[in-house]
């Protein structure tokens, strides 16, 4: 296929579109504030605190438990 048949094609395209109304990506919409682009609330500090190192320290903490778990079982604890 040769350029010149592909940017007459884009051009077409271009000039078909022109006119439409782009829709919306999401049935959702959020403003653009601080804060307002989480799940979560930041205002209260200790409790974001609190939050994310209980949801990190599980992660972390799994494996071990699993590890720990699975020995107990084996019973070679």
């Amino acid at each position: 296929m040769n350029a010149a048949a592909v940017f007459a094609r884009t051009g077409i395209r271009a000039r078909a579109t022109m006119g439409a109304t782009p829709m919306r990506s999401g049935a959702y919409h959020w403003t653009n504030d601080n804060g307002q682009n989480i799940p979560f609330s930041t205002k209260n500090k200790p409790a974001l605190a609190v939050g994310v190192v209980g949801f990190l320290g599980l992660g972390f903490a799994l494996p071990f438990v699993a590890t720990y778990w699975q020995h107990y079982k084996a019973g070679r604890l």
